[in-house]
């Protein structure tokens, strides 16, 4: 993923596209920074992508409120690019048919709470779900 994030930066300049270039930029700013510079996984790059997409997704709602349009919509254009570099998302439909299934394991083994039931879902789904829609989802399951 880390070569293909460098190919697509490179790609990005040659066509003067600022913005992506930006963005790109970032993350490799971020994987430096992280000490992973080329020993960096691609579940590490994913984690970096997330925290990225997090920060964009918060930044478009405080646009947003404060009537800041502009703005927002370049935090969206940004997002669209980290978003191409996760994997296919699972629908929240599947997510939650995935986690009623680790609730009832977790139901026969005597050990369902929200802690246990959303720390195993993220070990399984962390890479196709977004954790909130993961917390969102163990709420409704456990009570």
């Amino acid at each position: 993923m880390l070569k293909r994030i460098r190919e697509d930066l490179k790609h990005f300049i040659k066509s003067k596209n600022k913005l992506g270039s930006n963005v790109i930029r970032t993350i490799i700013s971020n994987i430096t920074n992280e000490g992973l510079k080329d020993s960096a996984t691609d579940e590490s790059i994913i984690n970096i992508i997330k925290k990225e997409i997090k920060k964009r997704r918060e930044a478009i709602k405080l646009y947003s409120t404060n009537n800041r349009d502009d703005l927002a919509e370049i935090e969206a254009e940004e997002l669209s690019i980290l978003e191409s570099y996760l994997p296919e998302q699972i629908s929240e439909q599947d997510l939650k048919k995935g986690m009623e299934r680790i609730r009832d394991s977790l139901e026969s083994e005597g050990k369902l709470n929200m802690g246990e039931l959303i720390k195993a879902s993220i070990k399984e789904f962390s890479s196709s779900a977004d954790n909130s829609m993961i917390s969102k989802i163990a709420k409704g399951l456990t009570s």
